[in-house]
């Protein structure tokens, strides 16, 4: 593939996201009746009221992806969830009860680490569900259930919409396992069915894009970044520092909004710019305090705030403005924001950012 198709490929992943969303929700709910579609459990032995605890395993992106998914099972569902590096998870012998569940998320299914731990669960005895895109690899062989992705081909090395369809159908998941054990998702459900509209609405907004862009070269001059949320936002946080990475090659790190206080902020000045995901408005006294720190130290803020912020607007160095969305959708603006800010600053630093150096994506489809 030629360069400016590569480079293209990864611009039209990340606009390709709404409609793929659409899909998404449309193919796993059904608005009729406000339940769920999984038949891949229907024949399955595993009884979901039984299980006592949830492992979800991944690497780099997918480790993200996973960090996502214990966050929302837990919260949704109400089932002990944790994440846990696959690499971690092989090595340190996890202990498994027999109503454990396993769910790998990967976007390749042939992660060596990811493999192991498959193999070593399945020697257990251990039920377990594969997300993926690839129902060819060798995950989806020695899983249990094997979950599709749907995203489709993604040429870019840097994964996209991968981790954005892996993320919604983790959340599609905890739904279905909530309404499995009997907890209400008729609210969820209608809030998701705005979602792919509302992001449509977004990226078709010239403003929007252009503000993006704008700051995407503001942070293409720094060696160093931070990158700040809280609960689901903190997964964006981590994901969008791994995009800054991959992309433009500038050292960023994704921390919770807290954490930042104690040790990094040691590091802070006018040279390491600091990127906040604060539309989560309930926090919006703890967004303030933070804001207020990190300028008190002497480094630039970028806010993503919502519409209506009237304060945190006004103290940082620059802003993208979101609309107000509930909470279980708080993540999927700003993680496509950081996206294109990613796409963006890569460009700006004269990358090509559907080639990486040192990286490179395998994926039988």
């Amino acid at each position: 593939m030629k360069k400016n198709n590569k480079i293209s490929s990864m611009k039209k992943d990340i606009f390709d996201q709404p409609n793929l969303f659409d899909k998404s929700i449309n193919n796993r709910i059904d608005f009729s009746n406000y339940s769920m579609k999984f038949p891949e459990f229907k024949n399955s032995s595993l009884d979901i009221l039984s299980i006592d605890r949830i492992i979800f395993t991944g690497m780099g992106t997918s480790y993200n992806a996973a960090v996502y998914g214990a966050n929302i099972m837990e919260k949704i569902a109400k089932i002990p969830s944790k994440a846990q590096n696959a690499s971690e998870l092989y090595h340190n012998d996890y202990f498994y009860t027999k109503n454990t569940l396993l769910v790998i998320i990967s976007q390749s299914g042939e992660s060596s680490d990811v493999i192991e731990v498959m193999k070593n669960a399945k020697n257990k005895n251990i039920f377990q569900i594969v997300i993926s895109e690839s129902k060819l690899s060798e995950a989806a062989k020695i899983s249990n259930i094997f979950l599709p992705i749907k995203s489709g081909p993604e040429n870019s090395i840097a994964a996209t919409k991968t981790f954005s369809l892996s993320i919604l159908l983790l959340l599609e998941l905890s739904l279905y396992f909530s309404e499995i054990r009997s907890i209400s998702i008729s609210k969820h459900i209608e809030n998701i069915k705005e979602l792919p509209s509302l992001l449509s609405e977004y990226l078709d907004e010239r403003k929007n894009i252009n503000s993006i862009n704008n700051i995407a070269k503001y942070i293409s001059k720094y060696n160093n970044i931070f990158c700040l949320g809280r609960g689901s936002l903190f997964v964006v946080a981590l994901e969008g520092a791994l995009k800054i990475k991959e992309t433009t090659y500038i050292h960023a790190e994704g921390y919770n909004s807290e954490e930042l206080r104690h040790g990094p902020f040691a590091l802070l000045g006018k040279n390491i710019p600091v990127i906040i995901c604060a539309n989560d408005n309930f926090e919006k006294e703890k967004n303030i305090s933070i804001v207020n720190d990190i300028i008190s130290c002497g480094s630039p803020v970028i806010a993503l705030v919502t519409d209506r912020d009237e304060y945190i607007a006004k103290l940082a160095n620059e802003v993208i403005f979101l609309p107000e969305l509930p909470e279980i959708l708080l993540h999927f603006f700003p993680l496509v924001i950081f996206q294109l800010l990613s796409y963006g600053a890569s460009i700006a630093v004269g990358n090509n950012p559907g080639e990486l150096r040192n990286l490179s994506k395998i994926v039988k489809l």
